[in-house]
């Protein structure tokens, strides 16, 4: 069954204009750890998890049905609202509605659909290539038409700012927010400029997916200050155990023994997991 007070709770938060930060997890621990930070909203990216659960860039690799159930298992590890990547819908508008279905029932409180060609890349590599704007509003209307929780939010997003400008990304949000998207976001906006221009011009609350080294480097009050519902940062967790987990093997490779001052005690770790709760 939908989880429907965490939809319903984000819906009323982004229609009372508030601010939401959702950071990026690819799976239920990395939920978990962010929930007891105190942030009120998680993200599950696909970039993160198709290098989470296969190993692999973001290429369209991963499944309809395995997004789907890594975003059941994340959303049962927290009760905060998970938003979820559902890349293209992985098909067409029949592919959508089933998609919307399978996430809803997973417990999402909010996803997103992009404009690329299926297989889609990451958002963030050359050579995109993007279907018409008006089969992708196509798309979410059917995404609208398929939830049962009329608290589940539907994101339009475009890719078109790297390959086609931000004039036609700006033409496609307000088209995704023409066809009733709940949000819309726009990935690689460069400049603050094309930030204030997209907030002005789009006729629907705006998402703004944050990534490393490809997005403008403002603190994460210029977002609110601008006027964005929701940030997010897709694959920075990601990036950070990646990190972590490449100087861990060195280390241990060279013959150390692994560095306590970079690790959560046991106890930390039993504690973020609830251990005591099962008890």
């Amino acid at each position: 069954m939908p989880h429907t007070s965490t939809s319903s709770g984000l819906r009323e938060r982004i229609e009372r204009g508030e601010f939401i930060i959702a950071p990026g997890c690819h799976d239920a621990l990395g939920a978990r750890i962010l929930a007891c930070q105190g942030f009120e909203a998680v993200y599950l990216s696909g970039n993160a998890l198709s290098a989470g659960l296969l190993g692999s860039p973001d290429i369209g690799l991963l499944t309809q049905t395995e997004m789907a159930e890594r975003a059941r298992a994340v959303a049962a590890a927290v009760t905060v609202p998970l938003i979820a990547d559902a890349d293209t819908g992985y098909g067409n508008a029949n592919n959508v509605a089933r998609t919307v279905r399978l996430y809803e029932q997973a417990g999402v409180a909010a996803l997103h659909l992009e404009d690329q060609v299926t297989p889609k890349k990451c958002g963030a590599m050359d050579a995109l290539a993007l279907i018409d704007a008006d089969e992708h509003a196509e798309k979410i209307r059917a995404a609208l038409a398929a939830r049962s929780d009329p608290n589940l939010l539907i994101i339009g997003r475009s890719d078109a700012r790297l390959p086609l400008g931000l004039d036609e990304a700006i033409r496609r949000g307000q088209a995704y927010a023409g066809a009733g998207a709940d949000l819309v976001l726009l990935e690689m906006l460069q400049s603050e400029e094309e930030m204030r221009r997209a907030l002005r011009e789009i006729d629907a609350p705006l998402m703004f997916n944050w990534v490393d080294g490809k997005t403008p480097a403002l603190p994460q009050q210029r977002f609110r200050e601008l006027g964005f519902r929701i940030l997010c940062f897709p694959i920075s967790a990601t990036l950070t155990y990646a990190r972590a987990m490449q100087d861990f093997a060195q280390a241990l490779r060279s013959g150390d023994m692994p560095a306590s001052h970079h690790a959560l005690t046991l106890a930390q770790y039993q504690d973020i997991l609830g251990l005591n709760d099962y008890h």
